[in-house]
């Protein structure tokens, strides 16, 4: 600090200004052999060099305990409030002065309140969080949230777990908030409450969700989904992500799968999406095999919601059943899903391992999808597996003979290829 005044008075000189900069000097000299009292009453003089001067006495030249003791007693009574707001900045880094900042929490003016605040947190002092409790959801909302996050109190934890069992909705909410934020141990197990979800605050409920899904363990599937089935269905649709990370991580993902498969086979209608999106999130055998057997159903809203989700799937595997599904479907709207379906899944050739499959498929939706619009997709989807899978030509060729009133489209199709029609069926 000293360098920087002198560097001040330095240029006022190259300026012009050698009386001023005589004086700053002058200055400068007086207040390093100011007594404690005559450095605290020049915080409120009226020169802002002077002002700076006494500050930077405070803060660096001059940390005795006498000018220390001095300046916190002068705080509350300085006029101006950015000078209140420096000098706390400056105080707290003194535990013999850190009543005088804590006593700031309560300052009429926000400035000087929001610095004692960062500087409270920044210092960790346990004794000043009831005062900064007090000014959660005011103008210091935010600067309050963080020093009770920088603040390792067990006493701050207890007070925020108790306002979420028993504190308003808003209240419940920001206790959540902030425990996750401070990495309270218990907190999953505390979230992992029906209360939070059967509140009917959805606020509450969505920031339940956000805590479990941040500190969910790693294989703890089976508890997450006992704990969902157990809540109202849209509730439970919060957890969706959660689950389905879960799931991901799991250990023994085939036995998950299994256990979603139970869950479905008893679980309410309007619970079916929760799981059959996990199934399709999962991707694995027992998963195909359960949304496979749900296009069985004699249930009409089962079939179409087998059918999205085989959509999902990343790979051929979900080919078969649903062109099955496709061929046998008496509902009109639910075919067109299953042709869609059929035809999204066969135009993911990056995912693809066996070509032929999604030629096969492909050539069904031709033949027997009942509009234009998913043959024609269909067709347009056959130069992604060219020239890896030679039955593209030959099917090309088959449609423009056989289907006249798809020619058109194939010689569209033909003529774009890369490389070029060869004319070769294969061997």
């Amino acid at each position: 600090m000293r360098q920087r005044m002198l560097l001040i008075v330095s240029g006022l000189g190259l300026l012009g200004g050698a009386s001023v900069a005589q004086d700053v000097a002058t200055a400068f000299v007086k207040m390093n052999e100011a007594r404690p009292e005559a450095v605290v009453a020049a915080l409120e003089a009226e020169d802002v060099y002077t002002r700076e001067l006494a500050l930077a006495r405070i803060a660096r030249e001059d940390r005795t305990a006498a000018l220390t003791k001095a300046a916190a007693e002068a705080l509350p009574k300085l006029e101006c409030p950015g000078v209140r707001a420096q000098l706390v900045a400056v105080l707290a880094e003194r535990g013999e002065a850190l009543p005088a900042v804590r006593a700031a929490l309560r300052d009429s003016d926000p400035a000087v309140r929001a610095a004692a605040v960062q500087a409270c947190g920044l210092f960790r002092d346990e004794r000043a969080s009831d005062a900064i409790f007090a000014l959660l959801g005011g103008a210091q909302d935010e600067v309050a949230r963080e020093a009770l996050r920088r603040i390792p109190a067990r006493s701050i934890d207890a007070r925020l777990v108790k306002q979420v069992r028993r504190g308003t909705g808003a209240e419940r909410v920001q206790a959540l908030e902030l425990l996750s934020a401070r990495r309270y141990a218990g907190i999953y197990a505390l979230a992992l409450d029906r209360a939070l979800f059967e509140s009917g605050d959805p606020a509450l409920a969505k920031a339940a969700a956000v805590v479990i899904r941040a500190y969910a363990p790693q294989g703890g599937f089976d508890e997450l989904l006992a704990f969902a089935l157990a809540l109202p269905a849209a509730s439970a649709e919060l957890l969706a992500g959660t689950l389905s990370a879960t799931l991901e991580e799991s250990a023994s993902r085939a036995a998950c799968e299994r256990r979603l498969g139970e869950a479905l086979a008893g679980c309410e209608l309007v619970r079916a999406p929760l799981l059959t999106g996990l199934l399709a999130a999962s991707q694995g055998a027992e998963a195909l095999a359960v949304l496979s057997k749900r296009l069985e159903s004699a249930d009409l809203e089962t079939r179409k919601d087998a059918l999205r989700n085989l959509g999902k799937w990343n790979g051929e595997a979900a080919l078969v059943p649903l062109v099955l599904a496709a061929r046998r479907e008496t509902d009109a709207p639910a075919q067109i899903l299953a042709w869609r379906a059929v035809v999204d899944l066969a135009s993911r050739s990056e995912k693809i391992e066996d070509f032929y499959q999604p030629v096969a498929a492909i050539q069904q939706a031709v033949w027997h999808a009942p509009r234009r619009e998913e043959r024609v997709a269909a067709l347009q989807a056959l130069p992604l597996y060219h020239p890896k899978a030679w039955e593209v030509e030959w099917l090309l060729t088959k449609v423009e003979a056989e289907r006249p009133e798809l020619a058109e489209e194939a010689r569209r199709v033909k003529g774009a290829l890369v490389p070029p029609f060869s004319g070769l069926l294969g061997r």
